[in-house]
């Protein structure tokens, strides 16, 4: 099995069934040494002496070893944290108490319920806290989350929700809006909404139960009525995005008729803003600072937002905007899935694929486990965001 040891780096890594630990001879490089690097469609010389030269349709991706370590910050580091997977353990600790607490306010601050009697026949739907670490694009700890979730697997279709569907922005419209960018010189911007989901309103009648930890006293028998979404909810995707959708509709934007994320403004001067939705993520463009900063404005006033200034990391791809153009790589992604599936010490090959190798079925070979197989192509198959290269493999 192979897998691409980094995002932009021609090198591979082979898994060897029968040495798991290559010796230094087979070893070409370490992972780490590898992972320093965006990306290499120079030309490389093989154990033969033969010139292998970059196709032409690679010469957008190139090396990043001309990048200062200033602009090589953006490198995400991996973080270890152990994450409370209980009410019982966080409540232990003064930083998620806060965290939950933070949360609860959030909600309560939004009008998102209305604490009542349970009506005859109505059912309530459990909730439950979901603890979870937050980094910055150094690998330091940012804060800590605990989001309350509703429990929205018991929920029926008709009776708690009907519709769900809510579009999120394909990977090739977030590519095409950053190739637009790169080609004109303009910079990219990114927020993030805070609590999302507690911005759609809600048609139908949804009862959820009192979060453990904050039962009212005295009341403990009562529900609380939803009057705007929770995370889990099945129709809570639906509902923020209509909720923001209706609101870029209201400050005068157009709606692409190809792909419903991606919304354009146009000014009198002919100055115009983009902006592309992808759940509770936003990245935003234009070649006017003044409609740019207008809308960060009137966003902030609607929404509990975070100004993440430049575009440096969406969706597992991180983004390195610079004079000379905009690098878009996954090295913190391809270190991810070495080390989540035991490659990080597997040897390094040149060809995603082994040339005129015919493949055919061992019968006499061990069964392996089908699951954890198609997590690795998955896995791979996200990270040809980066590198088409290996888009013929990998497929």
């Amino acid at each position: 099995m192979q897998v691409d040891s980094e995002a932009g780096n021609n090198e591979f890594y082979e898994y060897d069934h029968t040495n798991a630990n290559p010796t230094e001879e087979n070893k070409i490089e370490e992972t780490d040494q590898i992972a320093d690097q965006l990306d290499t469609t120079q030309n490389v010389v093989d154990e033969d002496g033969r010139i292998r030269h970059a196709p032409r349709w690679m010469e957008d991706y190139v090396s990043g070893e001309g990048l200062s370590e200033d602009e090589d910050i953006v490198h995400m580091a991996l973080v270890d944290s152990a994450d409370p997977i209980c009410f019982e353990d966080a409540v232990k600790s003064a930083k998620w108490r806060q965290a939950m607490e933070d949360e609860i306010t959030a909600i309560e601050k939004n009008h998102t319920w209305k604490l009542v009697e349970l009506p005859n026949g109505a059912k309530k739907i459990g909730v439950k806290w979901i603890y979870k670490t937050k980094v910055n694009e150094h690998g330091e700890v940012d804060k800590f989350k605990a989001r309350l979730m509703a429990k929205g697997y018991s929920q029926k279709h008709g009776i708690d929700y009907n519709e769900v569907f809510a579009p999120i922005a394909r990977m090739d419209t977030i590519r095409m809006v950053i190739a637009i960018v790169a080609q004109r010189g303009w910079s990219i911007y990114q927020f993030d909404v805070k609590s999302t989901f507690l911005h759609g309103t809600l048609t139908e009648d949804v009862y959820v139960a009192q979060p453990k930890g904050y039962e009212k006293k005295g009341s403990e028998h009562m529900v609380y009525k939803l009057h705007k979404a929770l995370y889990g909810l099945k129709q809570a995707p639906r509902a923020w995005f209509s909720r923001i959708e209706s609101y870029f509709v209201s400050e005068g934007f157009q709606q692409s008729q190809n792909e419903q994320t991606l919304f354009f403004k146009w000014s009198k001067e002919g100055k115009i803003l983009i902006i592309s939705v992808y759940a509770d993520d936003l990245i935003y463009t234009g070649n006017d600072e003044l409609m740019m900063n207008h809308f960060k404005k009137s966003m902030q006033q609607q929404f509990e937002m975070t100004d993440l200034g430049k575009m440096r990391f969406f969706l597992g791809i991180e983004v390195l905007q610079c004079s000379n153009g905009i690098y878009i790589y996954q090295k913190k992604y391809a270190r991810e899935i070495l080390r989540r599936f035991g490659m990080e010490e597997s040897n390094s090959v040149n060809n995603p694929i082994v040339p005129r190798n015919n493949l055919c079925k061992d019968e006499r070979g061990v069964k392996i486990d089908e699951t954890h197989f198609k997590q690795m192509v998955g896995s791979l198959m996200y990270i040809t965001t980066t590198r088409p290269d290996l888009m013929f493999v990998v497929s």
